[in-house]
């Protein structure tokens, strides 16, 4: 199961990683079926504890919102000076920086992810939790060490960035159409291409292996340049 928002933040935040992320953020979380929810609040608060563990003296790390609103704790647009001790992105997003991908700080406007990350690991946690998908769900890298402890019968929810699988060719109006199409044949086109993207990428130093199995967290594919037959 892939999920085109970010699993972790940078380790630097302090903030929890994995199953843990995944359940305090379910519990800080009010996601209503009309719709409304209390994103940019929690973004103020997990701001707040951010910086008293950090010594304060910083705005962010988490920014945007729309106009004419105020949130305590969170400013509309990006710190100006960005924290000095906390990376805007993981390593996974300072290593694809030149293909355009958006920090999971970042909140509101075009391309911003931040907003699906808050309210898209309460969902992942539901899925973690529920009865009949808990004993085989599991957590993609933090749980399996990559690819070495995937068992058969095992539910694997990976992160993944359709960005990465050129899209162009597919027959759709709306891009998010098309990407879901193209990732779709990239995944199941060559029965090779799931299986590397699920390894350890082999640039990684063990430093950062460890960084991103216990801290982070990795994009599908994130080590690769990706491509599809059909696209």
């Amino acid at each position: 199961m892939g999920f085109d928002f970010a699993f972790g933040y940078p380790a630097d935040a302090g903030l929890p990683a994995g199953r843990a992320l995944c359940a305090r953020l379910a519990a800080l979380i009010r996601d209503e079926p009309d719709g409304t929810n209390n994103r940019f609040e929690v973004a103020g608060g997990l701001n707040r504890d951010i910086q008293a563990a950090l010594g304060g003296g910083f705005e962010g790390p988490f920014w945007g919102h729309p106009p004419g609103h105020a949130y305590a704790h969170l400013s509309p647009t990006r710190p100006q000076p960005f924290p000095s001790r906390i990376p805007n992105g993981r390593l996974v997003e300072r290593r694809l920086a030149s293909r355009g991908i958006q920090s999971p700080w970042k909140l509101f406007t075009q391309g911003a992810v931040g907003s699906q990350t808050l309210l898209g690991l309460p969902a992942v946690h539901r899925l973690l939790t529920h009865p009949g998908l808990a004993a085989r769900a599991r957590l993609w890298p933090f749980e399996v060490a990559w690819d070495h402890a995937i068992g058969e019968d095992a539910i694997v929810i990976a992160e993944i960035w359709p960005s990465l699988v050129d899209c162009t060719r597919q027959p759709y109006p709306i891009k998010d159409q098309r990407q879901v199409a193209a990732v779709r044949d990239w995944a199941l086109d060559d029965a090779t291409a799931l299986a590397a993207a699920l390894a350890r990428p082999a640039d990684l130093t063990d430093e950062e292996d460890r960084l991103c199995r216990e801290r982070e967290g990795w994009i599908l594919g994130g080590g690769q340049v990706l491509h599809s037959d059909n696209v």
